[in-house]
């Protein structure tokens, strides 16, 4: 007896295909992700050694924190690239209802710098719930939007559940004053909505409403409002002392430990402006690296999302390239004064152990997902942009 068409579509994607080949997983994403962690701890190295001896009397101290980070998270890249990544839309929402709690949890029990409650300790280390969810979100947009089909186009049935969920996490994520983080995460479900079918005017609808919401925010709380005046006026002294690093540096840089910016001139000059202290002493040719380290990466998962072998596999991937790319230039472009200032992080360049333990992670169900499918086969005879020629077709929903 066969099974009804819309559970015929879930077992299909369901985990344990054993008699599917598993491909070797994709060399240029491993090298981009490898080499930018790697290019991280110099860089962290470089720009943190002297705040390091200044506060905890240990030229390596950010460096040895950041290499442990970089250890762990390689290994899990390895372990996860192994396992079947449609494991993880059986847990999608076990995934999800976790990261949603511990986004709750910070708001009581986190620790509080400057203002802002975003990261819980233990012991020693901290976590940074927020990064957590980034993934955590992606994985269920994916494992909702392959189960729903062609009902996606529909707002009650498609469009709102997903919406929902986004805008819980997002609004939990605004309730620790990031507002950069909310965007980067309403950003990248309108991507996987469009990318996954629904009606672009839904889209739009959902932009024009989110547009005057994100603009009091920045107008109506006063340290955005003065980042913003600052911004306008070209008087942000952060920045300034970013474009003055970025600029000494030239076409070759300074050399490799030679910045003077790091000697408590320009703040987090090793997290959220560590792209300032590689245009110092790498120059305009280490931002050019890693630009292009970062565009590989970004490249090679889209390649991946094409050729996936299902739904899921495609929108997560989609997913997960899209939050790396979309991270990536809010970063720079604050650094080079395109944008106002955001706490946002450059993937795998950044100190933080949340941020690079959460990339690697996502890294290795990217190379999951190359493993199954063939992304080195692709023509443009391929179907353009939403369903790979390899992926199994799925009935429509009765």
């Amino acid at each position: 007896m066969s099974a009804p068409p819309a559970e015929a579509a879930l077992i299909d994607d369901e985990p344990g295909h054993e008699d599917e080949p598993r491909r070797a997983m994709d060399p240029w994403l491993f090298f981009a992700a490898v080499a930018l962690s790697a290019m991280g701890l110099v860089m962290v190295f470089s720009a943190s050694s002297w705040l390091g001896f200044q506060v905890h009397r240990n030229w390596q101290y950010f460096l040895l924190r950041q290499a442990g980070f970089a250890g762990v998270g390689l290994l899990m890249l390895l372990v996860i690239s192994r396992f079947d990544y449609r494991l993880l839309r059986r847990f999608a929402p076990h995934l999800m209802f976790a990261a949603l709690a511990l986004l709750v949890c910070v708001l009581f029990v986190g620790q509080e710098i400057n203002g802002a409650r975003r990261w819980m300790r233990f012991g020693p280390l901290g976590i940074q719930p927020s990064e957590i969810a980034k993934v955590t979100l992606a994985i269920f947009l994916a494992a909702t939007l392959a189960r729903q089909g062609e009902r996606v186009r529909m707002f009650r049935t498609g469009f709102l559940p997903v919406m929902t969920v986004a805008t819980i996490t997002m609004l939990l994520v605004l309730f620790e004053k990031d507002l950069g983080t909310t965007i980067l995460l309403g950003a990248l479900t309108l991507v996987m909505l469009f990318v996954a079918g629904t009606r672009a005017s839904y889209v739009l609808a959902a932009v024009m409403i989110a547009a005057p919401l994100v603009w009091y925010q920045i107008v109506g709380v006063e340290f955005r409002r003065g980042r913003l005046e600052e911004f306008l006026s070209g008087d942000s002294y952060q920045v300034q002392q970013a474009l003055i690093a970025v600029g000494s540096g030239g076409s070759f840089g300074l050399g490799l430990g030679n910045g003077r910016q790091k000697l408590g001139f320009l703040p987090e000059n090793h997290t959220d402006f560590v792209l300032a202290t590689v245009g110092e002493e790498l120059g305009f040719a280490g931002i050019l690296l890693v630009m292009g380290l970062m565009g590989l990466l970004v490249w090679r998962g889209f390649m991946i999302a094409r050729a996936a072998d299902d739904r899921f596999g495609c929108y997560l991937a989609t997913g997960i390239s899209a939050l790396f790319g979309l991270q990536a230039l809010v970063n720079m472009a604050v650094v080079l004064e395109v944008i106002p200032a955001k706490g946002i992080t450059l993937p795998f360049l950044s100190y933080g152990g949340s941020s690079l333990l959460a990339g690697l992670a996502a890294v290795g169900i990217l190379l999951s997902i190359s493993r199954a499918g063939d992304p080195w086969r692709w023509s443009d005879q391929r179907s353009r942009g939403r369903r790979p020629r390899n992926r199994k077709p799925e009935p429509k929903p009765e």
